[in-house]
C-alpha cells in the first residue's frame, strides 16, 4: 500500500498506541510476577465461577480483543489495509471492555471515571473518523 506521509503517520499512531497498550500490560504483569494475559486469564475465569458463572464467554471475548491488538499494532505500523478493517472491528468491543486507544491514558493519575470513559470515548472517535480518512486514502 503505497501511502503518503501524513497517512503513514496516522497508521504508525494508532499502531504505536496498541504497542503501547500491549507493552504496558506485559510490563506491569510481569511486574506483579504474573504471566501476562494466562494470568489475568485464569483469575477472571475463577472470579466467574465464584460468581455463577454464565459469562465465560465474555472473558473469552477480551482475551481475543487484547490478543488481536497485537495484530493491529504491527498491521497499521506495516501500512496493511487489514489493520484498518481490524482497528475498525476492535472500536465497540475496545469501548465495552474499556480498553483505550489512545493508550497514554492509562499513566494519568487518578482521575474522575467520567473524565476517564469520556476520554475513552473521545479517543474511539477520534480514531474512528481517522481510519475512515486512511481507508478512503488508501488507494
Amino acid at each position: 500500500m503505497d501511502l503518503t506521509k501524513p497517512t503513514r503517520l496516522v497508521g504508525l499512531l494508532w499502531g504505536g498506541m496498541d504497542a503501547f497498550y500491549v507493552s504496558f500490560v506485559v510490563f506491569s504483569s510481569l511486574n506483579r510476577g504474573v504471566t501476562p494475559f494466562v494470568s489475568d486469564l485464569n483469575s477472571a475465569l475463577a472470579n466467574m465461577e465464584q460468581w455463577g458463572g454464565g459469562l465465560e464467554f465474555l472473558i473469552w471475548m477480551g482475551l481475543m480483543i487484547q490478543i488481536s491488538l497485537i495484530a493491529s499494532s504491527l498491521l497499521l505500523c506495516l501500512g496493511r489495509v487489514s489493520g484498518l478493517y481490524l482497528a475498525g472491528v476492535q472500536i465497540p468491543f475496545r469501548i465495552f471492555f474499556i480498553i483505550p486507544s489512545f493508550s497514554l491514558i492509562l499513566l494519568l493519575p487518578d482521575t474522575s471515571t467520567w473524565i476517564w470513559l469520556t476520554i475513552i470515548v473521545a479517543s474511539e472517535g477520534a480514531k474512528a473518523w481517522s481510519l475512515w480518512w486512511l481507508w478512503r486514502r488508501r488507494t
